[in-house]
């Protein structure tokens, strides 16, 4: 019996899923280890059990490997710009995304992988670097959701409003880096999470009180 060409995809795109969370599985053990900076590629495709250039395959750098994750941490923000019909149910929808997002790094099988996650990116400065960076893209990705869902809105507010928004979700995530980094328990990490979030969004709503600038367009 011979496979379909739909089976054959499958079976390679289920290879290439394999070899990718090899090379991040074995990344990471040797990021725990070594600390970030000193793990080099050729030392990944070794502990991978791949040659160098299948790295390069599935992975740019090893940025690209320690944070291969993302896009996890955006899936679901489309959703919650595009179902929201006032900035204050907007404002509750983001708590929410991002409280379970910082929920998703805490619970179960994620929990030890959030923890070393947590501690090498504290100990590199270039990963923080490139922290900074990815931070910058999801204010650009958020401003262009706006910028869709809101198109009247000044393109000024839209970008203040993305600003101010990522500025808490972020800090949010570094109260989880910072707690998990320390050896504290998840406990202790999902409350800090929830403070930052508390503070950051009470304050957004009072900088938006009820406004229906989402549902009302210019006259």
């Amino acid at each position: 019996m011979t496979s379909s060409p739909t089976d054959t995809g499958g079976l390679r795109g289920r290879k290439r899923e394999r070899t990718r969370r090899a090379i991040s599985d074995a990344a990471f053990r040797l990021f725990s280890e070594q600390g970030f900076d000193a793990v080099t590629l050729t030392r990944i495709a070794a502990a991978a059990d791949v040659a160098p250039a299948t790295v390069f395959t599935h992975f740019a750098s090893k940025e690209d490997i320690f944070f291969s994750r993302r896009e996890e941490f955006w899936a679901g923000m489309p959703e919650t710009v595009e179902s929201a019909l006032t900035w204050d149910g907007l404002l509750d929808g983001l708590r929410a995304f991002y409280a379970g997002r910082c929920e998703r790094i805490l619970s179960g099988d994620h929990f030890a992988h959030g923890r070393v996650f947590s501690r090498v990116l504290l100990e590199s400065p270039a990963l923080k670097r490139s922290y900074l960076a990815i931070a910058a893209e999801r204010q650009q990705m958020l401003c262009e959701l706006l910028a869709a869902r809101a198109p009247h809105v000044p393109e000024a507010e839209r970008k203040l409003f993305a600003a101010l928004v990522i500025a808490v979700g972020e800090t949010a995530y570094a109260a989880v880096h910072t707690t998990l980094a320390a050896g504290e328990p998840a406990e202790r990490a999902r409350s800090a999470a929830d403070d930052a979030l508390g503070r950051g969004f009470a304050r957004l709503a009072r900088a938006y009180p009820g406004t229906d600038a989402l549902t009302t367009t210019p006259a």
